[in-house]
């Protein structure tokens, strides 16, 4: 992304970055990439910044491209530097224009500010002593309640910034989290982050879908079949479930299902966090999720 740059972009980039530029493109440029990867680099440019680019930024990295107007709620001509505060930001080339006129944060400084996150998050999180210079390696055991993996680097990245998610990265496709998965799916719906179960064909007993798939009904028969599956495959539901059979407020439930009779499923309810029994003519769409279900009875 550096290189859609002119020399003297890179030029003054570099001298407000407090390094000496060297004269060629060439060189300039892997002067800025060299700088951009030191570990911490681009987080200590960032402590410097004013406040709202410091904001603009981690905005950038959480939503991706963005318009002027949505970042600073007033329009852009497109000419010369961006206004104020990313004009901070664009000067020392950690942010650029796309051909569609939308702010994004350069990959390079992206990838160098995350990266600096994860390593420092992963010294902050474990309780090891400093030790001499030349004392063996150890083993550092971290805690991790819920693992994301998304083969969509910017997708996941997006994901990463998300101060509830509490995520890092333990591999270019793989993070991990100390939350529950709960806490963690939670966190990526509240910021409109797209999930796997998201992606819903029509259940069905002859064809189940492939693994992974979510898979949703609609009205008694459908449900009451869907349900069933759910029972003899020990898997997670969705419910959105109404106050009473004639409609009313209506609550997203996650149950891990355990005996469907008579119409009446009874399971565990990961909102209310206990046993719990739902009518059958109570539900509006039940989905079938990929999960395994997490409580059982205790005869069980």
């Amino acid at each position: 992304m550096l290189d859609r740059l002119r020399l003297e972009d890179v030029r003054e980039a570099l001298v407000l970055l407090g390094i000496d530029p060297p004269s060629g493109r060439t060189t300039a440029l892997r002067a800025l990439r060299d700088a951009f990867g030191q570990f911490g680099f681009v987080r200590q440019q960032l402590d410097q910044a004013p406040a709202p680019s410091r904001a603009a930024f981690l905005q950038l990295l959480h939503s991706g491209p963005l318009s002027v107007e949505q970042l600073l709620g007033r329009g852009w001509w497109a000419r010369g530097l961006l206004p104020a505060p990313l004009d901070w930001l664009q000067r020392r080339a950690l942010i650029l224009v796309d051909d569609a006129g939308r702010v994004v944060a350069v990959r390079e400084a992206r990838d160098g500010y995350l990266a600096a996150g994860h390593q420092g998050s992963s010294a902050a999180g474990s309780n090891r002593v400093a030790e001499p210079e030349t004392a063996t390696a150890r083993l550092s055991v971290e805690p991790a309640g819920a693992v994301v993996i998304c083969e969509d680097a910017d997708l996941l990245h997006r994901a990463v910034t998300l101060p509830s998610a509490q995520l890092r990265l333990v591999a270019p496709t793989v993070a991990v989290s100390p939350g529950s998965p709960a806490t963690v799916v939670r966190a990526l719906r509240e910021a409109s982050l797209p999930l796997v179960e998201d992606l819903q064909v029509a259940a069905s007993s002859s064809q189940p879908a492939l693994p992974g798939r979510v898979e949703q009904a609609v009205g008694p028969h459908a449900i009451r079949m869907l349900l069933e599956r759910a029972v003899r495959e020990e898997r997670q539901v969705r419910l959105d479930y109404y106050a009473s059979s004639r409609g009313g407020v209506a609550t997203d439930r996650v149950v891990d299902p355990w005996e469907f009779v008579d119409d009446l499923l009874t399971g565990w309810c990961h909102l209310r966090t206990a046993e719990r029994t739902f009518a059958l003519d109570r539900i509006g769409r039940a989905r079938l999720l990929p999960a395994a279900i997490g409580n059982r009875r205790a005869s069980d």
